[in-house]
């Protein structure tokens, strides 16, 4: 008779066989030690054990007031194809509805038949699309149009009415969390674009602008922020086909096509 898996919350202990884990199963997008440990003071961050193996893990957390996010459904290679993934998404519906939650999005690699055939049982559509590119610093030529600057509390509103990816709710759970969001502005002072940045990734995600000539200056305003071990930065950005023609333009690496996926509860 075989044994049936236990969802229980990740910690701490549990960094050097998660790590292996994540080697095997993501590559060159594991998470590093520093977010593991940050990640397991919060909730929504779970470790699906038999026999006191990990074989799954999945990551939930809300998103703005009333809608949540599936950030991670994982199956280690070796215990595929067992169940195992319908189990984490039923899961994580349960947590969703135990919060309130109204609607529930995800991201998932375009040619990654397999997730959105699991998501789509559960009711999940796609309702987007989104690309991750790779920039090289050395690449960009900013013409000293915009600056960047840390979001204000008084801005995070105006933020939030501009840009639907980023609630009101998220960003304060964002700053709560010391992630660093930043606002781009012209001359004028007006706000053009916000992302939230992670130097350790390094990347941005949600990255929103509003004209095109502004992404250079927008990335050249984020390199205090950056650690000095990298020469490039991740941006990942939704339904913006100028920009993405943009960047296959000039010849940026696409690391990632995803579908966003969304379910209403």
């Amino acid at each position: 008779m075989r044994e049936e898996p236990i969802l229980r919350e990740m910690t701490e202990k549990d960094w050097p066989e998660f790590h292996s884990f994540d080697i095997h199963s993501f590559g060159d997008d594991t998470m590093k030690r520093d977010s593991f440990l940050k990640r397991v003071t919060r909730e929504g961050f779970f470790a699906l054990e038999i026999k006191k193996e990990i074989v799954g893990q999945l990551i939930v957390a809300p998103f703005g007031d009333d809608q949540g996010h599936l950030g991670r459904v994982a199956v280690a290679p070796k215990h595929q194809s067992k169940g195992y993934g319908s189990i984490l998404v039923r899961e994580a519906l349960k947590w969703f509805r135990k919060k309130g939650i109204k609607s529930i999005h995800l991201y998932t690699q375009q040619d990654n038949y397999i997730a959105q055939g699991l998501y789509k049982k559960f009711g999940f559509e796609i309702s987007g699309q989104a690309w991750q590119f790779f920039v090289p610093l050395q690449s960009l030529k900013g013409k000293g149009l915009y600056t960047c600057h840390p979001i204000k509390k008084d801005e995070i509103k105006y933020v939030e009415e501009k840009y639907n990816s980023f609630p009101e709710g998220q960003i304060q759970q964002f700053l709560q969390f010391q992630h660093l969001v930043f606002t781009l502005k012209n001359d004028a002072l007006e706000i053009v674009g916000a992302c939230r940045f992670t130097p350790s990734f390094p990347g941005c995600f949600p990255f929103e602008i509003d004209l095109l000539d502004s992404f250079d200056d927008f990335i050249i305003g984020l390199k205090p922020y950056m650690l000095p071990q990298f020469d490039y930065i991740r941006i990942t950005q939704n339904d913006n086909e100028k920009l993405t023609k943009e960047c296959e333009k000039r010849g940026y690496d696409l690391h990632h096509k995803l579908f966003k996926m969304t379910l209403f509860l």
